[in-house]
């Protein structure tokens, strides 16, 4: 695993090196930032591979979602009735050497997410009944792989977006964008699984592609339906999606009506023809609140005995930690970030300080997008300027009702659970992009004309040798950069916890 771990890191050297000198030479240039782009696809997609088969329980809710699918698969429902679906047991059978696990009738699944994953999931097949009421052959490799295949469509349309909107002239960019995009440990870890994830992100990138349009007043039919698509898919996969994606599209369009002073994004035919996608979220929670009272039931809602029995989201009194406000402040920002900068499932292959070297690029990746709202930035920003404000400022306000939420669990229920970073994985487009915009705005004129490949020196020879220490400094930075967020994702597992 060592040797696997040296190899990729000398690959990142290569693709470095490269993009330096593509930097210069025109020749072969979109070629280069093609190959580079599909070189991080299957890059990432081979990770997902390696972890399933590498970390066999990949993660403690995988055989819920599998049963989710099964309800379905067996019902035929549109809609579930949630207090009738049960789970997987984690522990195959012992008696059979066929993958066979039985079906707990005992208890009701904890998942009440929005179905759409799950009936596309269903077109993966993997069940088979057995003589046994109870007990099932899941083929889990066969639903893995095909979550995976969602999963890459997401990471796909997220390439695009940097492929499509940073410039050609800077091949290093988009070396950083990709790595970026693809380095939070648990995007990988989360491809090997089967999980409602892999659809949140191709949902929520849709709609940032969208919105990125929108504000570059690309402003026709087609924008229109990839902001209604990825909002309303969202709503019909994951809330936590949803709610990012509702945050930056209101800002968008709010501060879009300030600046133009117009309503038209607002009233434009092309937003009513969209209105049937919204409709058809709408009327998911219109029926889910008729049956149960709410828009997103619970456990607790449905089956209060299972969720104060068999759940970890309810402890006893007598087995309760006590924090103080501060203490717990404390506490949920260092499981935050080390969650965000590595894997926490069912197995922990964690940074051991949220302060180290190795975690401190992941953390400031919700740092940097601030500087965004410097006026220098903001004006080179252009046409992304709002949008990646506005990603931005959405996760930050989802970030702070999750955490008043996961808070707000503590007090009543003991549980100190509740703050997954992952949830954030499908706007990771936005802080990618918000550092590779950043950095690109701190370039100077140089005199060097990446498409032509002519160098003229403008002023003294003294005040030309500094802005080209100047540029090649920012280069340095961001590949150092984009080397630590590489090495601290899958070469970090390989040499610290892989046998």
């Amino acid at each position: 695993m060592r040797t696997l771990a040296y190899l990729l890191i000398v690959l990142f050297f290569i693709l470095a090196l490269a993009s330096f000198y593509f930097g210069v030479k025109k020749k072969g240039r979109p070629v280069f930032i093609i190959g580079l782009y599909v070189i991080i696809f299957i890059y990432t997609a081979a990770i997902g591979v390696f972890y399933a088969h590498y970390v066999p329980d990949s993660s403690p809710d995988e055989s819920a979602h599998i049963a989710y699918v099964y309800y379905l698969h067996e019902t035929g429902e549109i809609i579930p009735h949630f207090e009738d679906m049960h789970i997987f047991n984690n522990v195959m059978m012992k008696w059979s050497t066929e993958p066979n696990y039985e079906y707990q009738e005992s208890l009701v699944n904890y998942l009440c997410h929005p179905p759409l994953y799950y009936h596309i999931m269903r077109l993966a097949g993997g069940f088979t009944p057995t003589e046994s009421d109870v007990v099932v052959t899941i083929q889990k490799m066969q639903l893995r792989y095909f979550s995976l295949a969602i999963s890459m469509i997401g990471v796909g349309l997220m390439l695009y977006i940097g492929y499509s909107r940073l410039t050609k002239q800077c091949p290093w960019l988009h070396l950083l964008y990709a790595v970026t995009i693809t380095s939070i440990p648990m995007l990988s870890y989360e491809l090997c699984a089967v999980t409602n994830d892999a659809l949140a992100l191709v949902t929520g990138t849709i709609c940032i592609l969208g919105l990125i349009r929108f504000c570059e007043k690309k402003r026709n039919l087609g924008t229109y339906m990839l902001i209604a698509t990825g909002i309303s898919a969202s709503l019909l996969t994951k809330l936590t999606t949803a709610m990012l994606c509702i945050f930056m599209a209101l800002i968008v369009l709010v501060i879009t009506m300030i600046k133009e002073r117009s309503l038209k994004g607002l009233i434009a035919k092309e937003f009513f023809i969209s209105i049937p996608v919204y409709v058809i979220a709408a009327v998911y929670y219109i029926l889910v609140y008729q049956r149960y009272g709410t828009i997103h039931p619970s456990l607790e809602l449905i089956c209060s005995k299972d969720y104060f029995e068999n759940t970890i989201y309810y402890v006893s009194k007598a087995e309760r930690v006590s924090f103080t406000f501060s203490e717990y402040l404390s506490y949920y920002f260092e499981r935050f970030f080390l969650s965000w900068s590595g894997i926490e499932s069912i197995y922990r292959f964690m940074k051991t300080f949220t302060y180290s070297l190795t975690a401190i690029p992941f953390e400031l990746l919700w740092v940097l997008p601030v500087l965004l709202f410097i006026p220098v930035v903001n004006k080179k920003a252009g046409s992304l300027a709002l949008p990646l404000q506005a990603g931005w400022i959405s996760c930050a306000l989802t970030f702070i009702y999750q955490l008043k939420s996961a808070y707000g669990t503590y007090i009543t229920r003991g549980y100190l659970g509740g703050f997954a970073s992952r949830y954030y994985l499908p706007f990771i487009p936005v802080l990618a992009l918000a550092l590779a915009v950043i950095l690109a705005s701190l370039l100077v004129e140089n005199g060097f004309n990446a498409e032509t490949e002519e160098l003229t020196v403008n002023g003294s020879l003294a005040t030309f040798g500094k802005r080209m220490f100047y540029n090649q400094m920012i280069y340095a930075i961001g590949l150092g950069y984009a080397f630590l967020l590489f090495y601290g994702n899958f070469p970090f597992f390989l040499l610290h916890f892989a046998a």
